[in-house]
């Protein structure tokens, strides 16, 4: 046995010890390989360039050994012990090439081809458009590929001596066409960068990865990149690709953008779904690609007024955010433990007996745990797998007797449902006469992602391991999945908690509309998430909701999403925010995190009330716990977490948010209907949102803008009993005395456990309106 996978499972921080290092070698790399053999085996090496390198043991079958530094070219190795080999294994080492140079320039009507040249024969074309006001698509392209067909507004076009101008509205391009040197002038601020591109050229021509300048300004500040729980660091090396990691994301997130927002008023898109790499250190921007003939980088430079500006074009460029239904701008109710329809409905008497105000109620432990549309305990007949089942075939039992009783009672007190899903046929491990049905017609039918050679793909990931990824880009496909959840409308279900998304594994998979694994790492969740949007759109248009965890560009157009899994801890509370408002920069408004965090020990009564409060002045609101072992329970409604303490602020306090939230419906969801007219986000940067005063309102990165007028200071540190804030210009009405303050300077507030701060921009037409429904809230 030679035990050996030279790209692991291609999951790009878990590298399995078995596989090559790096897996894809750039030239000057030292390159390593592990494998695993028998335990008895007690010599191993490796047959590579006309010579026998010695594997060095590592314990319990593992190897290692240097292949030494790569080279261009494409090269094999041999694995090899007394009793046997295994290989070859092949791999290619491309070199870098670059453009750095203009050969000419060709005018069009809607923009300009530029002809770059560089040393041994590299050409490149660059094709500048501008799509929109303020915006200049800059893309470039590689190999025998006719030039893009160049849209969007007109423009003028100089060239003098080595400069060549480009003028369209709001924005004028300059790029000097010895050195490449880029700049893009906006109204009020620009980029400067280069049009230099580099890529790795493998043997035969074909091109692996894209590389282009990425050239901040020493004073700028950089934000975005999607949901990011940590700040972007001026010299991090940051990768925009969709990940599940439990907890602690640091840099990792499940819902990147490759969008990039300057506090000098000017934003960055890379285009494309591929997975990509913004070296903020080094400079660089770097694209991976499958490799082929042809490639294409396609940058957008937006320049705007201010940097929330920029937020809007790039929306408008993306898809615009859609608003969820009023209802959703409640409070929301959720636990993993909650599994009988038994516990549901104690949950909802107990939450009307408690005057704890509710609208949405989200049931993750829901069904049989195989089918993800079978209610747990069901009796049915089975279909083949072609059909599907309505609500009058289910004899309802056990664990849930009556759903649709259930979810009328629910109905009966504005009270909507949320069911949970995730996007794979399971491996179940057990005989199941519908899901085996369901899954062999899939499989004939193709409806799942498909491994290189045409067979079923099995997820590689530690979550639904070797279950099938159900293909969202089939149109039939679609068709037969929704028709077995439609029983579930026909029950009165209001959405999906569309959970998951993030685990493709394999650089090479197919899915039916062409896309290979590179090209699907980001995009699947929105192709999962967007088919279940336009499900329930098509059923209950205006009515329903999808809330999801993964997400790439364009999210906004499919809310709601959260933060996905935290811990109960007050550094988990401090990243959330800080995600939440770097999601927003990149469009995504409609958001929110689990109250207190959803795993481990039960948060404490201070973290829970700062944080209740946080999300009472937030887009989505709600408490959520997940499955655990533990013997206590530990579900995060607030009588339990008041029992739990014996500390009955939990609940008297949060009780008083949940209804304050209830009095600020009808403002939330006008408020988030104005936001996505505009093409902002709810939570907002107070310092981008002031450009003037940026570096004064940076220094509190947990404050933000939430809507029009009100600027939120959660209070993020343990045993705190203040809290500074810092007012931006213009100004303030503290929102609990109607006390006014002018801005542009630091306040130090009293930040007692019941109490958020929270201020009104004074000269608002809404100030009245939002004083009146927090006049006698703690009463």
């Amino acid at each position: 046995m030679i035990l050996h996978l030279p790209n692991g499972h291609d999951d790009p921080y878990r590298p399995l010890p078995i596989e090559r290092t790096p897996r894809d070698p750039e030239p000057g790399e030292r390159v390593q390989v592990s494998f695993r053999t028998d335990l008895n085996v007690e010599k191993a090496w490796v047959l590579f360039a006309g010579e026998r390198l010695k594997a060095q043991p590592l314990g319990d079958g593992f190897w290692v050994a240097d292949l030494g530094i790569a080279t261009v070219g494409r090269h094999a190795y041999i694995l090899a012990t007394e009793a046997e080999q295994s290989g070859p294994h092949c791999f290619e080492v491309g070199r870098w090439l670059e453009v750095n140079r203009c050969l000419g320039v060709r005018r069009e009507p809607h923009g300009v081809y530029l002809d770059l040249a560089g040393e041994a024969g590299a050409r490149a074309i660059l094709a500048l458009s501008f799509p929109l006001e303020g915006v200049c698509r800059a893309e470039f392209c590689v190999g025998s590929l006719e030039p893009t067909t160049l849209e969007g507004l007109s423009c003028g076009v100089e060239e003098e001596s080595e400069t060549l101008w480009v003028v369209a509205e709001d924005v004028e391009v300059q790029i000097n066409l010895t050195t490449l040197a880029l700049a893009v002038q906006g109204p009020r601020g620009g980029y400067h960068g280069s049009a230099r591109l580099g890529w790795l050229a493998l043997e035969d021509g074909r091109v692996a990865r894209l590389r282009c300048a990425l050239t901040p300004g020493a004073r700028e500040t950089l934000y975005g990149l999607g949901e990011r729980f940590t700040p972007l660091e001026p010299t991090g090396c940051y990768d925009v690709r969709v990940y599940e990691e439990y907890k602690e994301q640091g840099p990792r997130t499940y819902l990147p953008v490759p969008f990039l927002l300057s506090s000098a008023g000017y934003g960055l898109w890379l285009a494309a779904e591929e997975p990509s790499h913004f070296d903020l250190g080094a400079g660089t921007l770097t694209l991976e690609k499958l490799p082929a003939p042809t490639a294409t980088l396609p940058l957008h430079v937006i320049v705007a007024e201010e940097p929330y500006g920029v937020t809007q074009a790039f929306v408008r460029l993306t898809g615009p955010a859609a608003v969820p239904p009023r209802w959703a701008f409640g409070p929301w109710i959720s636990a993993n433990t909650w599994n009988s329809q038994a516990k549901a409905e104690a949950v909802l008497r107990r939450t009307l007996e408690e005057g704890v105000p509710a609208t949405v109620l989200v049931l993750e432990a829901w069904s049989d745990e195989t089918t993800f549309y079978v209610f747990n305990d069901a009796e049915y007949t089975p279909t083949d797998g072609a059909g599907a089942l309505h609500a009058q075939d289910f004899r309802f039992g056990g664990r849930w007797p009556d759903p649709k009783g259930l979810i009328e009672e629910c109905h009966r007190h504005d009270v909507r449902v949320l069911l949970w899903q995730i996007p794979v046929l399971k491996h179940a491990g057990h005989p199941h006469p519908q899901h085996d049905a369901d899954v062999a017609y899939a499989l004939e039918r193709g409806f799942v992602i498909r491994n290189a050679d045409g067979t079923p793909y099995r997820n590689k990931g530690w979550w639904f391991t070797d279950s099938h990824v159900f293909d969202f880009s089939n149109p039939e496909a679609c068709a037969w999945w929704f028709a077995k959840r439609e029983h579930l409308l026909e029950l009165g279900v209001d959405g999906f908690k569309t959970d998951g998304g993030e685990h493709l594994w394999g650089r090479d998979l197919r899915a039916h509309d062409g896309r290979r694994g590179l090209e699907l790492y980001n995009a699947y969740p929105n192709l999962y998430v967007g088919a279940y949007h336009r499900f329930l759109q098509e059923r209950r248009p205006g009515d329903s909701l999808t809330f999801s965890r993964a997400g790439y560009t364009g999210a906004q157009r499919y809310p709601a999403h959260w933060a996905g899994d935290e811990n109960s801890t007050w550094s988990a509370f401090k990243a959330s925010i800080l995600a939440g408002l770097s999601a927003g920069v990149c469009g995504v408004s409609i958001w929110g995190w689990d109250i207190g965090g959803f795993s481990g020990e039960i948060p404490t009564v201070e973290l829970y009330l700062r944080s209740a409060a946080m999300a009472a002045f937030c887009p989505v609101m709600q408490y959520h716990s997940e499955l655990h072992a533990s013997a206590d329970d530990r579900d995060r409604s607030p009588w339990n977490v008041a029992a739990r303490h014996g500390d009955l602020r939990a609940l008297e306090v949060f009780r008083r948010y949940a209804r304050l939230r209830m009095r600020l419906l009808d403002y939330l969801h006008a408020e988030a209907e104005a936001a996505a007219a505009q093409g902002l986000p709810l939570m907002r940067y107070p310092a981008l949102a002031h450009p003037q005063a940026h570096d004064f309102l940076a220094g509190d990165p947990y404050a933000y803008l939430f809507g029009r007028d009100l600027l939120v200071a959660p209070v993020v540190e343990k045993g705190a009993l203040n809290r500074a804030v810092r007012l931006p210009p213009g100004e303030w009405v503290y929102l609990w005395s109607g006390a006014r303050f002018t801005g542009g300077r630091g306040l130090s507030v009293p930040a007692p456990l019941e109490r958020i701060p929270v201020f009104v921009r004074a000269d608002s037409p809404r100030l009245g309106l939002l004083l009146e429904a927090v006049a006698g809230w703690e009463g």
